[in-house]
């Protein structure tokens, strides 16, 4: 039975791993440069940095891309932009919760990754890598 679920979310079982390692190079790289910039300025900087290591490491091993040459260029643009949606949310949830509730802003970054970690994976599980989903559903009908 436990294999039996592991092999069913075995894809969300890997984005809560690898998001695990975006967490950390997320906290990492705002940790350092909020030392230097305000919070805004640190979470986009550290966004960027964090969304290239996501990127890179669900199109490898969470969704398993196979995309190549040029074509992978609207995937990166598709990423990209399903997660600039998040990151308009996220910039909002870092302004309420350091500008107006005066919180920590590195616990509020926390706080931040944790809720946005759901319409992350959905956005980039139907709109980002969809084309691959659908051509593994057409191979397991054919079958």
């Amino acid at each position: 039975m436990v294999k039996k679920l592991l092999i069913k979310y075995d894809r969300i079982i890997r984005y809560l791993i690898l998001g695990f390692g975006t967490f950390l190079v997320n906290m990492w790289a705002y940790g350092f440069i909020s030392k230097v910039a305000n919070y805004s300025i640190a979470y986009t900087l550290a966004w960027g940095i964090a969304v290239l290591f996501a990127y890179v490491t669900n199109r490898q091993w969470v969704f398993e891309s196979k995309v190549s040459g040029w074509q992978i260029i609207p995937e990166i643009i598709k990423y990209y932009s399903s997660r600039g949606l998040t990151f308009w949310l996220g910039l909002v949830i870092m302004w309420i919760g350091v500008y107006l509730m005066s919180f920590n802003d590195f616990y509020v970054n926390i706080a931040r990754n944790a809720m946005l970690l759901i319409p992350n994976y959905y956005l980039a599980k139907f709109y980002v890598f969809r084309d691959k989903q659908k051509k593994e559903q057409a191979e397991t009908q054919v079958d």
